[in-house]
């Protein structure tokens, strides 16, 4: 691919996690040296690392047999190589999904899966991860044409009873007893190096209906995890009713919230192109087709491209610059570029931010809070030193009653610890993995020998009864988790002054969302004509599958935050109840010594005022920081940390 503004703002991407990665690295051993650590920052920490680390944009195509899809990815993305890399053959040309990527742990190779897994029962995710059945054809990076030749592996099919393509989840067609050609492979994996791979770009080249239709984890986990769809139609069929079905039921569903990441791409326009007919004639007709298909598919206009891949990919082999632009080629890469980079930057930098800013809120609540205890022992002390030694007494007991009365509101945080820590179990064993993995084991086995739309409608309900009942129950307990909290702090609030932010609160309720929008995609399933009228077991078995590893996920997922947020919510309010404890301590300490010597009043502000001083310098850095974090970053990392403290 020639140099365009999707390579520079993956290029951009890139650089900017490993300057986040940079920072937070170097920040880690000054929150050590400050004393700032704690299990809030450094699971927000964690996380900002994690999400920062995952550089890839996936960018899946999709549409019927015979659109141009592939040759759509050879323009777009394996021009450079000056040759046509993927197979695109008159008629079906790639039969398997392909998925396209880079891994420079692992040798250049091409994986199939062959299409025989289809009759075993492991997952189509358990099996991508796995090196166990399939082929592996190493890739001969330094002869193009031995290359080309390997990837033709991807077009083969081969012809079975009518009998065992049924068995195998396939459609059929013919006379009872005949056969019938199906693909020879499952799934595709093809690791080859090349630039924009290299940056963490992945593809995802689909066949047709059929194909998306009978992989449930390739049309609901794979299609859905791409960071940008685009839709392949052919200027010379139009929006056909297969191309309509798809675009409904698997590409442009509700729950699916793509914004820009959706585009659609009338190819092979070169079609109308009539050497007979005027230049802007043949402009506004396919103006014109493009404004259709933008109503019939209920998508705005401007992510609707014309574009001839075939004579995109000719042009920029033989370096014909003319015909590059009139492929319209230019506007669909600066649309990914611009627009779809651009978003999945803003997403990336916009969580980024929001988890490193929460970290920073429970660091400066609680150097805030030091410098309270810190400014008010000075202000206490100051006053001493005009006091007559019966004052000094006299304070001194007021002191020790604080002393008390707060060893007494000590019992009130444990005992909210405590019924924490109880709620905390209840909350965690209703998100627990193992005791729902039991019932779902039962679930399934109910649905041996019962593949049928019947049979799923029933398996379907009891598993929603269970996840559903333990979101519930997660929910209710959250709920009372919530006014706990908040009881507590009120209590230290009024008795002691205390300055706490609101208590960071988990919600299940988006959580719930993910499942109502998941059920009502399993009842679409169920209820749909195709599946009804279809009856095929291996499709019913494998989407039930799918759904439960989602709902699984989604279990997961909600019990992993629970977990988080129990861990730490309580953080601030025991880092307050501890600077509390030292400060009465402090103050004790500093009337005790008072009485016998004026002169330590004086030492003990000066050591005070150091201390603020510090606190007052960690603050001033942490905003810093602040400024500095989300940014790209100018300087080495080695100086960022030093320029926030003003050391440079």
């Amino acid at each position: 691919m020639h140099r365009t503004s999707l390579s520079q703002q993956l290029g951009a991407l890139r650089a900017w996690q490993q300057s986040q990665l940079r920072l937070l690295d170097e920040l880690q051993p000054w929150l050590d040296q400050q004393g700032l650590r704690s299990t809030e920052v450094d699971q927000a920490l964690g996380r900002a690392r994690f999400g920062l680390a995952d550089q890839r944009l996936t960018i899946a195509v999709a549409g019927e047999f015979s659109r141009g899809k592939t040759e759509l990815l050879n323009a777009l993305f394996f021009a450079d190589l000056n040759c046509r890399l993927l197979p695109t053959d008159a008629g079906r040309t790639t039969m398997c999904p392909t998925e396209i990527f880079h891994d420079p742990e692992r040798a250049p190779m091409l994986r199939l899966l062959p299409i025989e897994t289809r009759s075993g029962e492991q997952s189509l995710g358990t099996l991508r991860s796995s090196d166990e059945e399939w082929l592996e054809i190493p890739l001969p990076m330094d002869d193009t044409e031995a290359l080309v030749a390997v990837l033709q592996r991807l077009t083969e099919q081969q012809t079975v009873p009518l009998a065992t393509a049924a068995a195998l989840g396939l459609p059929v067609g013919g006379v009872e007893g005949s056969e019938t050609g199906i693909p020879r492979w499952r799934l595709a994996q093809l690791n080859i190096p090349h630039p924009l791979l290299d940056q963490g770009l992945r593809i995802l080249d689909t066949p047709g209906l059929n194909a998306i239709g009978n992989e449930p984890e390739l049309t609901y986990e794979m299609l859905p995890a791409a960071h940008a769809v685009i839709f392949v139609l052919a200027a010379d069929t139009g929006v056909t009713a297969s191309d309509l079905e798809i675009w409904q039921r698997y590409i442009k569903r509700p729950q699916q919230q793509r914004g820009r990441g959706l585009m659609v791409v009338l190819n092979k326009t070169d079609t109308l192109w009539d050497d007979l007919r005027p230049t802007q004639h043949i402009a506004e007709s396919i103006f014109r087709q493009c404004a259709t298909v933008a109503g019939t598919l209920a998508i705005d206009n401007e992510r609707v491209f014309a574009v001839s891949a075939q004579k995109a990919l000719v042009a920029r082999v033989r370096n014909d610059a003319a015909l590059e632009t009139r492929s319209g080629i230019r506007g669909l890469e600066r649309h990914i570029g611009d627009c779809v980079m651009h978003d999945r930057i803003r997403l990336i930098q916009a969580e980024h931010m929001r988890i490193v800013t929460q970290a920073f809120d429970a660091l400066e609540t609680s150097i805030r809070s030091r410098l309270k205890h810190n400014g008010r022992q000075r202000r206490e002390l100051l006053e001493l030193a005009g006091r007559s030694a019966a004052a000094i007494n006299q304070m001194l007991e007021r002191v020790q009653l604080d002393h008390e009365h707060y060893q007494a509101n000590l019992e009130v945080y444990r005992r909210g610890q405590d019924k924490f820590a109880r709620q905390t179990t209840r909350l965690l064993e209703a998100l627990n993995g193992t005791s729902l993995e039991e019932r779902l084991t039962e679930i399934h086995r109910t649905m041996t020998g019962a593949w049928t739309t019947i049979g799923l409608r029933d398996a379907m309900d009891g598993l929603f009864a269970e996840i559903n009942s333990r979101i519930d129950v997660a929910g209710s307990q959250t709920q009372q988790m919530r006014r706990q909290l908040r009881r507590v702090h009120r209590h230290f609030e009024q008795e002691h002054a205390f300055t706490l932010p609101p208590p960071p609160m988990f919600s299940i309720v988006h959580h719930q969302v993910e499942l109502s929008l998941l059920e009502q995609e399993a009842e679409q399933f169920r209820n749909s004509a195709r599946t009804t009228l279809m009856e095929q077991h291996f499709v019913t078995r494998r989407y039930f599958n799918t759904i439960v590893s989602r709902a699984r996920r989604v279990i997961r997922d909600a019990h992993d935050e629970a977990q988080r947020w129990t861990q730490s919510v309580m953080e601030p309010l025991t880092a307050e109840v501890e600077a509390y404890r030292e400060s009465l301590t402090r103050q004790i300490d500093d009337l005790h010594a008072t009485a016998q010597s004026r002169r330590t009043i004086h030492e003990h502000v000066a050591a005070l005022r150091r201390d603020g001083v510090h606190l007052q310098a960690q603050l001033t850095t942490l905003n810093r920081v602040r400024q500095i974090i989300g940014k790209p970053a100018q300087k080495k990392a080695s100086s960022i940390t030093a320029e926030a403290s003003g050391q440079n």
